[in-house]
């Protein structure tokens, strides 16, 4: 029987390693990764618990949630970021990795304190179910942090609607026609990313019934792809000012928004705070 391929998995299959060094290098890219990782702990607020990163990657959370007394549960798509972890952390009762879904988690009602997501949402053919998902398996009053890339960011939206297209263009040119249909490291999880302005990644949280908590922008990138590659210093300090509030920007300006939410008893109810970012 054939076999449907995700291709969400595939690229992440396909650049897992570059993936993973990303988040040691003085980049802009990396840089992003550890400032959204910096700024999710600082949401955090279920040391001791059971807690589900949905779209784990290489588990770079799992030893700040270890350090808090949790026990973690990764789950990923991608067979390949799942070997990767599995060299870095070792697998007993409080770690565990799983290959599955965002839209399908495998795991019983009410069985989390905190689901965390991060670099996920944006890319799943179905976001509302996998809300639902992350909403399902957390118990009464557990957190969810999610990560949304803003739709309002020129950065964002330059290098989704820009940049990523061209240099898509240049590789199949530079490739051929017969490589054309090949997975390259930008392919089809580019193109299907949705971005989100801040009220619509609010009212996806609320439609689903969960209580809104927190939105904290993040990673105020001004330099424009490739500028941040070529002068990444210089891209990286001035973010850094942002981010660490020495400088204060609009929240438009940032690439991503972290959203903190919480599991209520009543599906639907329109409880928290989502007025105040609209």
């Amino acid at each position: 029987m054939h076999r449907e391929i995700d291709p969400v998995a595939e690229f992440f299959d396909n650049t897992a390693d570059r993936f993973h060094r990303q988040y040691y290098k003085e980049t802009a890219g990396g840089y992003n990764l550890r400032v959204r990782r910096k700024k999710v702990l600082e949401l955090f607020d279920q040391p001791g618990g059971k807690v589900v990163d949905v779209g784990c990657g290489p588990a770079e959370m799992m030893e700040e949630l270890r350090k808090r007394g949790c026990s973690f549960w990764g789950v990923d798509p991608s067979a390949r970021m799942l070997e990767i972890a599995r060299t870095r952390v070792r697998e007993d009762d409080f770690v565990h990795l799983i290959q599955g879904s965002a839209t399908r988690l495998a795991f019983p009602d009410n069985f989390f304190d905190a689901a965390l997501c991060m670099g996920v949402i944006d890319a799943v053919r179905e976001p509302r179910k996998a809300v639902r998902e992350m909403l399902r398996v957390l118990r009464l009053g557990g957190s969810l942090i999610i990560s949304f890339t803003n739709r309002r960011s020129p950065y964002a939206w330059w290098r989704s609607s820009v940049f990523y297209p061209l240099v898509s263009k240049w590789h199949s040119f530079r490739d051929g026609r017969q490589n054309a249909k090949r997975k390259s490291a930008l392919g089809p999880h580019m193109k299907q990313r949705v971005l989100f302005r801040e009220n619509e990644a609010n009212e996806l949280l609320l439609s689903e019934g969960a209580s809104l908590v927190e939105s904290v922008p993040y990673y105020y990138n001004v330099f424009l792809s490739p500028l941040d590659e070529i002068w990444p210093g210089a891209a990286i300090s001035v973010a850094t000012q942002f981010d660490e509030g020495h400088w204060r920007g609009p929240r438009w300006l940032a690439m991503g928004y972290l959203v903190k939410a919480k599991k209520i008893e009543h599906r639907g109810q329109k409880e928290g705070i989502a007025g105040a970012f609209q």
